[in-house]
C-alpha cells in the first residue's frame, strides 16, 4: 500500500523528479534508491507570501510495485429527445448542474448572459485601469 503525504516544496524540487524522490525518501526515513514511484495526486500553488511553495498530495510506493491505472471517464446518456431543462448561467455550479442533469436524463440548456471570454477579459481590464464598470460584463458574469 503507497503512502499519501501532503508536502509543501520549493517550485524546484517539485519540477525535478529526483529532487523530490530526495524529499520524500527523508520524510519517510528510507533512502532515495529504496523509493520506486512517486504519484502525484494533487498540485496546488502558494503564492501568498514572497517565497512561492507547492503544495503536492503524493503517493510514494517503495514496498511494493506501481502499476498504472487508466483513467475512466463517466459515460453520459444521450438525452438530446429528452425532457429540456433550463440552466441559467455557464458558471461553474451551472456547468455541474447540468452535468447532474444528464446523470437524470434530462436536457440541460445553458443560458449564459455574459460576452465571450475575450471580450469578458477587455471590460475587466476597464475596470482595473480606467475604472469602468460594466454593469454587464464584469466579475459576476464569468
Amino acid at each position: 500500500m503507497p503512502r499519501e503525504l501532503q508536502i509543501q516544496v520549493a517550485p524546484e524540487v517539485a519540477a525535478q523528479q529526483h529532487l523530490l524522490i530526495q524529499h520524500i525518501a527523508k520524510l519517510i526515513q528510507v533512502k532515495p534508491e529504496e523509493i520506486r514511484h512517486v504519484a502525484i495526486l494533487k498540485r496546488s500553488i502558494d503564492a501568498r507570501q514572497k517565497a512561492v511553495k507547492i503544495n503536492l498530495k503524493v503517493a510514494a510506493y517503495w514496498q511494493e510495485d506501481y502499476t498504472e491505472q487508466k483513467l475512466q471517464f463517466p459515460e453520459y446518456k444521450d438525452v438530446s429527445n429528452a425532457r429540456e431543462v433550463i440552466i441559467v448561467g455557464a458558471g461553474p455550479a451551472g456547468l455541474l448542474a447540468a452535468l447532474q442533469l444528464i446523470d437524470l436524463g434530462l436536457r440541460p440548456i445553458v443560458l449564459e448572459r455574459g460576452k465571450d471570454a475575450q471580450e469578458r477579459r477587455r471590460d475587466l481590464k476597464a475596470i482595473h485601469r480606467d475604472h469602468i464598470v460594466n454593469e454587464d460584463s464584469n466579475y459576476c458574469y464569468g
